[in-house]
C-alpha cells in the first residue's frame, strides 16, 4: 500500500528563508506573531527591486517597544522572500521612518496590543 502525502502545501504569497526562522523562534512568541501578521498586511505595499535585497523597519507596540528590521528580496514576478530580522534601537527606527522604510508607515496605529 503506497502512502499518500503527509502535508498539505499553502500557498502564502510570501516565503521565509530557514534562517528568518531561526531569529523569529529566539524572540516572544507573541512578538513573532506580530511581526508576521505586519508582513502579511504590507505584502503588497513591498516595492520590487530586482537582484537587490531591501530593509523595512518596524515596531511592536507594547509598554516596551520591540523595534526591528527585516532584510528581504522581491523580485518582478516573485514572491517577497523574508531573509532576515534584527531588532534595532528607537534612533535607527526613526532613520527608517524618514527615509519612508517603516511597515508603520503604511498602517499607521495598526499594530498595538
Amino acid at each position: 500500500m503506497d502512502l499518500g502525502q503527509r502535508y498539505i502545501e499553502v500557498d502564502m504569497g510570501y516565503e521565509f528563508d530557514d534562517w528568518f526562522i531561526e531569529e523569529l523562534k529566539s524572540i516572544p512568541i507573541h512578538y513573532s506573531l506580530k511581526i508576521v501578521h505586519q508582513l502579511e498586511t504590507n505584502l503588497d505595499n513591498l516595492p520590487v527591486q530586482e537582484g537587490w535585497t531591501q530593509k523595512v523597519a518596524g515596531v511592536i507596540r507594547n509598554e516596551e517597544p520591540f523595534y526591528f528590521t527585516i532584510e528581504y528580496i522581491h523580485q518582478p514576478g516573485e514572491y517577497p522572500v523574508f531573509l532576515s530580522m534584527d531588532s534595532i534601537e528607537v534612533d535607527e527606527f526613526l532613520d527608517y521612518m524618514n527615509l519612508n522604510q517603516t511597515l508603520e508607515k503604511w498602517n499607521q496605529n495598526q499594530y498595538t496590543t
